[in-house]
């Protein structure tokens, strides 16, 4: 091969891992995985409309938060709202139902100690029902998204 070859195939070789490493990637609730550390965490929105966040461990099993500290900020077209959060057995969940109104975006921001730098996670919640991998739209795990 030559070398103009073997550029566009590294080229090419990078565009796909990064679209497969942008790909969201669904949790054992029905929600959208996040990766987050020491503990994993899955964005999912319950039957009553409240955000949660549940905390797993390697094997995806249900832990306990620990040190962790959330903070959930949904950006519906009738302006930022900062939902409160509770502590709850695995995770935590807002005290609130999420703003009413169609697709619109929910800031997450996991600490692994209240003082820790945040990992913030952007997502578009879309509560639609996906046909292709039957969750919702905000945790479709299909490739043509």
């Amino acid at each position: 091969m030559n070398t103009k070859t073997l550029l566009s195939l590294a080229v090419a070789l990078c565009a796909a891992a990064l679209v497969h490493a942008t790909q969201a990637v669904g949790g054992p609730a029905g929600g959208r995985l996040l990766e987050t550390e020491p503990a994993r965490a899955e964005f999912v929105v319950s039957a009553e409309r409240k955000a949660e966040i549940r905390f797993y461990d390697a094997a995806l099993k249900p832990a306990a938060p620990t040190t962790q500290a959330v903070t959930i900020i949904a950006e519906p077209a009738s302006g930022r709202v900062k939902l409160e959060v509770v502590k709850t057995e695995f995770g935590f969940a807002t005290k609130e139902t999420l703003p009413a109104g169609a697709t619109y975006r929910v800031v997450v921001q996991v600490r692994a100690t209240p003082e820790a730098k945040p990992q913030n996670f952007r997502i578009d919640l879309n509560l639609g029902h996906c046909a292709g991998c039957d969750r919702a739209e905000y945790a479709c795990t299909c490739e043509s998204h």
